[in-house]
C-alpha cells in the first residue's frame, strides 16, 4: 500500500510538472511579433492599424488569450507591454506612434477621396519656427510649445490648407487633402437606401460595389440590377437588355464601360448583365442634368468604371452562382505598375441547375425553340438548345510619375445559342445558331499638370456583332442575318480651378461609326446589305461653381455637335442647381438638351427564332433622323440625421423617333412615322437608415404619351406608360450578416387588343387582324417579393468566404409582362386569332460561394 501511494503521489507530481512545463513552452511559442498581432486583430475586430513600419518591426509579445475580449481592453494590454502609443480616431482607425513623441502635437495627412496616408505632405508654419514632412504612414509631429501657430500643409496634386496648432493634439488629429482639380467633383448629399448608394449634388446617383450592402433578390453585386432599386430606373420585362429610365426606351440610353460605349448590356439574351460585377467599381447614373461630357443617350447615362488605383497587395476571388463560374485578380506587380483580369463563364454544360432552367424558360417561351409543333406538317420534331455565355476583362494601371498615369482597358462579351431541330421520322436534324458578341477596348492617359490643371486623353474602339443563321428543318431554306457595330474615337478632357470656388471644365470628342445589317436568304434568293457611317465632332465647355459657405452648387455648360454627313450643328445646353437651406433642407434644379445617331430598329418579321428581335441603325437624315430631347425637373431634398427624403417632378419630350422602333405590337406594327413621346410625372422616395437597418419607400408617377402626325389616331399611350410604380424595402447588418426583403408592384402596360366581333379582315387573299383603338388595355398589376441573404465567413486573418442566398419573385407570383396577337390556323384550316402572353419569371432561387483572398 505505501508503495502504491507513493507511486500516485510521483505520478501526480509528473503530471502536474508537465502540465506547467508544457504551459510553459505553449506560452513562449505562443509569442509572435506586434506586426503579425496588429493583422489578426484588424481581421478580428474589423479595424485599421496605421503606423510606421519601421517603429513596430522587431517588437515581440504574448498576444491574449482567445475569448470576449474587447478592442479596448486589447489596446489597454498593448500600452502596458510595449513601447507605443495607441489613440484611438474612430471606430475603424487607430494611429500608433513611438512613445518618444509623447507629449508632442500630432496630425495625419489623409487624401480625402481614398482615406489613404499621403508620405511626403510638406509642413511648414507661418512663422518659419517649423518645418517637418509627413512619413510613410502619414504622420508628422510638432513640439509642444508651438502654440497657436499657423501652418500649411501641401502635397504635390492636392489642394493646400491652412491649420492652427491649436486643433492638432497628441492623439494625431487627421487632415484631409482634396485633390486640388477635383474640388469641385461631385460631393455627395447622403448614402441612400443601403451602403454604396449615394445621391450626388449635381443629381447624379453613384454606385460604389466595393464594401457594397445588399439589395433584395441579389446574389452578387450586379450594377445594372442595382440601378433599377432607383426610382424612374425600371425593366417592364425583368431584363438588363430592356431598361427604362422615366419612360425611355433601353437604347436611348447611354452605357459606357470605362468610358467606352457598350452595344450589348446583358447575357442570357438580357436576364443578366454583360459586365463583371468583380472588376465594376462604381457607376454612375444621370436621370436629368447630365454632366455636359456626356453624349447620346436621350433617356440616361450609365457609366461603370473599374477600379483605378494600383492596389497596395495582391487580391484574388474565385467562387460560383447556379448559373456562372467567377474570378477576379488583382495584382501589383510594383508600386507603379498593376494588373487587373476578371473573368465569367457559365455552367450549365456541366450542370442545368433549377434557376437556368427558369431563365431558359423565360427567355425562350413564346418562341420556336419552345412552339415546336408544326401544325402545317403534322411531324412530330425533337429539339435540343446548347447556350453558353461568358465575358473577359483585363486592365493595365500604369502610374508613370506623380503626374502621369497610363491605363490600358479590355473586354470581351459572348452569348451563343445552338438549336438543333430533328424530324423523329428520319432522324435527319439541322442546326441553326446565334452569336452575340462585343469587343471594347482602350487607352488612356491622364496628365496632372499643376495643382489646378489636370487633362485626360482617350483612345478607343468598340464592336458589337449579332451573327446567326436560321435552318428550316422542312426544307432546304437558310436565312442569314447580321448586325455589326464598329465605333473607334478620341476623347480629351480638361479640367481647370479658376478659383477656390470655379472650375472650368472643356473636351472635346471625335467618333466614327459604322453599321452595317446583313439579311441574306437562299430560297427564295435574296440579299439585303446596308451599311452607314457617320463621323462627329464634338466640343463642350462649362463651369462649376461652389460657394464658399457650401451651400450654393451650380454645374453647367454647352455641348456642341457637329454631324459631318448632314452638316448639322447641334447646341445643347445642361445644368444643374443645388440650394442648401437650413436644417438639412435643400432645392434642386436640373435640365438638359441631348440627341442621339443611333438607335434599334424592332423587327418582329425578320427575328430570329423569335428570340432577338433588335438591330441597331444609324441616322441617316431621312427616314432614321436625329433623335433629340428636351428635360427639367425641379425637387426638395431633405437629408438629417439619417433621414433622407426627396421630391422631383420633371417633364421629357423626346422628339424624331421612328415608330418602327417602338416596338409596336398592332395596327402600327409596320408603320414609318416620325413622331415625338412626351412624359410628365413625379418621383418621392423616403429612407431612414441606423447604424444596422435601413427601410425606404419610392413612388413614381408618369403619364407618357406618343404623337405621330402621319398615324391615326395621333396620339396614343407609350408602350412603356407604366403610370404607377412602388417599392418598399428594408436591409438588416449584423457584423458579418446581412438580410434584405422588398416588395415591387407596379401598374399595368398599356396593349391592343382586336376589335370585338371583327377581329380579321381579308384583302386580296390575305388575312391581316383588326385592331381596337391602340395601347387602349392595361395589363394586370404587376407584384413581386424578393429577399436575400449574405454573411462573411473569416476563414484565415487572409482569407474570406462569401456566402450569398437569394429568392427572387418570393411568393412565386405569375407576372403577365406582354400580351399579343397573332393569326393562327386551326385543325380546320380556319384562321382564327390567337392571344399570347409572355409571363415573368416565377420563383427563382439562386445561390453563390466566392473566396476572397
Amino acid at each position: 500500500m505505501p508503495k502504491i501511494a507513493s507511486s500516485y503521489k510521483i505520478l501526480v507530481f509528473l503530471l502536474v510538472f508537465c502540465a506547467f512545463g508544457s504551459k510553459s513552452v505553449a506560452q513562449e511559442t505562443d509569442d509572435t511579433t506586434l506586426l503579425t498581432y496588429l493583422k489578426s486583430l484588424e481581421k478580428e475586430f474589423n479595424v485599421r492599424f496605421s503606423y510606421v513600419r519601421e517603429e513596430v518591426d522587431g517588437i515581440k509579445l504574448k498576444p491574449l488569450s482567445n475569448g470576449n475580449t474587447s478592442i479596448e481592453n486589447v489596446l489597454s494590454y498593448l500600452r502596458e507591454n510595449t513601447p507605443l502609443l495607441y489613440h484611438r480616431i474612430n471606430e475603424r482607425y487607430i494611429t500608433i506612434t513611438s512613445k518618444e513623441n509623447d507629449g508632442s502635437l500630432c496630425g495625419r495627412i489623409i487624401d480625402f477621396e481614398t482615406q489613404l496616408p499621403l508620405e511626403g505632405a510638406t509642413i511648414v508654419s507661418e512663422n518659419n519656427s517649423f518645418n517637418t514632412i509627413s512619413n510613410a504612414e502619414g504622420f508628422f509631429y510638432i513640439p509642444a510649445h508651438h502654440k497657436k501657430v499657423s501652418f500649411t500643409v501641401s502635397f504635390v496634386g492636392y489642394k493646400s490648407i491652412k491649420v492652427n496648432t491649436s486643433n492638432l493634439s497628441n492623439d494625431c488629429s487627421a487632415l484631409l487633402l482634396v485633390p486640388s482639380v477635383s474640388e469641385l467633383e461631385t460631393v455627395i448629399v447622403q448614402n441612400i437606401f443601403t451602403k454604396g448608394i449615394d445621391k450626388n449634388l449635381d443629381g447624379s446617383i453613384t454606385i460604389s460595389t466595393e464594401n457594397f450592402g445588399l439589395l433584395p433578390g441579389q446574389v452578387e453585386g450586379d450594377v445594372l440590377q442595382i440601378t433599377q432599386a432607383l426610382p424612374g430606373v425600371e425593366s417592364v420585362d425583368e431584363t438588363i437588355s430592356n431598361i427604362n429610365i422615366r419612360g425611355g426606351t433601353h437604347d436611348e440610353n447611354l452605357l459606357l464601360w470605362d468610358d467606352i460605349k457598350m452595344y450589348q448590356s446583358g447575357h442570357f439574351f438580357g436576364l443578366i448583365s454583360a459586365v463583371n460585377p468583380d472588376i465594376t467599381k462604381n457607376v454612375i447614373i444621370y436621370k436629368n442634368g447630365t454632366n455636359i461630357r456626356y453624349g447620346e443617350g436621350v433617356s440616361g447615362v450609365i457609366d461603370m468604371r473599374s477600379k483605378n488605383k494600383i492596389s497596395s497587395e495582391t487580391k484574388a476571388g474565385i467562387g460560383f452562382n447556379l448559373v456562372n463560374g467567377n474570378g477576379f485578380l488583382d495584382i501589383p506587380v510594383s508600386e507603379k505598375l498593376g494588373i487587373q483580369v476578371a473573368a465569367r463563364k457559365s455552367i450549365n454544360h456541366l450542370w442545368e441547375s433549377p434557376i437556368y432552367k427558369n431563365y431558359t424558360k423565360r427567355i425562350f417561351q413564346d418562341s420556336e425553340i419552345s412552339n415546336i409543333e408544326n401544325t402545317e406538317n403534322n411531324v412530330a420534331i425533337t429539339t435540343d438548345e446548347n447556350f453558353s455565355f461568358y465575358d473577359f476583362s483585363t486592365k493595365l494601371l500604369w502610374d508613370i510619375s506623380e503626374k502621369d498615369k497610363v491605363r490600358v482597358n479590355f473586354l470581351t462579351i459572348d452569348n451563343s445559342l445552338d438549336f438543333t431541330e430533328t424530324l423523329e421520322t428520319n432522324s435527319q436534324s439541322k442546326t441553326s445558331e446565334l452569336d452575340q458578341r462585343s469587343l471594347l477596348g482602350g487607352v488612356s492617359w491622364n496628365r496632372l499638370w499643376n495643382d489646378n490643371i489636370e487633362t485626360t486623353a482617350l483612345a478607343y474602339g468598340t464592336y458589337y456583332l449579332l451573327d446567326a443563321i436560321n435552318k428550316d428543318i422542312f426544307t432546304t431554306q437558310e436565312q442569314i442575318q447580321k448586325n455589326e457595330v464598329l465605333e473607334t474615337g478620341v476623347k480629351l478632357d480638361a479640367n481647370i480651378g479658376l478659383s477656390e470656388t470655379l472650375k472650368f471644365q472643356t473636351g472635346y470628342h471625335f467618333s466614327e461609326i459604322g453599321i452595317a445589317n446583313t439579311q441574306d436568304v437562299n430560297l427564295p434568293r435574296f440579299r439585303d446589305y446596308e451599311k452607314n457611317v457617320l463621323r462627329t465632332h464634338v466640343f463642350f465647355a462649362g463651369l462649376n461653381y461652389v460657394s464658399n459657405n457650401k451651400k450654393t452648387y451650380v454645374f453647367g455648360g454647352v455641348r456642341g455637335n457637329y454631324f459631318s454627313k448632314f452638316e448639322e450643328i447641334l447646341i445643347e445646353p445642361r445644368l444643374s442647381l443645388h440650394q442648401k437651406f437650413g436644417n438639412g433642407f435643400a432645392f434642386e434644379v436640373l435640365g438638359e438638351f441631348k440627341s442621339q445617331s443611333t438607335t434599334q430598329r424592332i423587327d418582329f418579321e425578320s427575328d430570329f427564332l423569335g428570340i432577338e428581335k433588335r438591330r441597331w441603325i444609324l441616322a441617316d437624315g431621312e427616314n432614321t433622323p436625329i433623335i433629340k430631347s428636351k428635360q427639367a425637373s425641379a425637387g426638395l431634398v431633405y437629408s438629417k440625421n439619417g433621414l433622407f427624403m426627396n421630391l422631383e417632378g420633371f417633364y421629357k419630350i423626346v422628339e424624331d423617333i421612328n415608330s418602327a422602333n417602338q416596338g409596336l405590337q398592332n395596327q402600327f406594327q409596320f408603320s414609318k412615322a416620325i413622331g415625338n413621346y412626351t412624359i410628365k410625372g413625379a418621383e418621392f422616395v423616403v429612407n431612414k437608415k441606423t447604424k444596422s437597418f435601413s427601410t425606404w419607400l419610392s413612388y413614381m408617377y408618369s403619364k407618357n404619351d406618343y404623337e405621330f402626325e402621319s398615324l391615326e389616331p395621333s396620339t396614343f399611350a407609350n408602350n412603356l406608360d407604366v403610370q404607377h410604380s412602388a417599392t418598399l424595402a428594408g436591409t438588416y447588418s449584423l457584423n458579418a450578416l446581412k438580410i434584405a426583403l422588398g416588395l415591387n408592384w407596379h401598374s399595368g402596360k398599356p396593349y391592343t387588343i382586336p376589335l370585338e366581333n371583327f377581329e380579321t379582315t381579308t384583302e386580296g387573299g390575305i388575312t391581316t387582324i383588326q385592331f381596337d383603338a391602340p395601347n387602349n388595355e392595361r395589363l394586370p398589376d404587376y407584384f413581386r417579393a424578393d429577399l436575400s441573404a449574405e454573411y462573411l465567413w473569416k476563414l484565415s486573418p487572409s482569407i474570406d468566404a462569401k456566402i450569398n442566398i437569394a429568392l427572387l419573385n418570393l411568393l412565386n407570383t405569375e407576372n403577365t409582362i406582354n400580351i399579343r396577337y397573332a393569326l393562327a390556323r386551326d385543325e380546320n384550316n380556319e384562321i382564327t386569332v390567337n392571344q399570347i402572353e409572355e409571363i415573368s419569371l416565377g420563383i427563382t432561387p439562386n445561390f453563390s460561394f466566392q473566396v476572397l483572398f
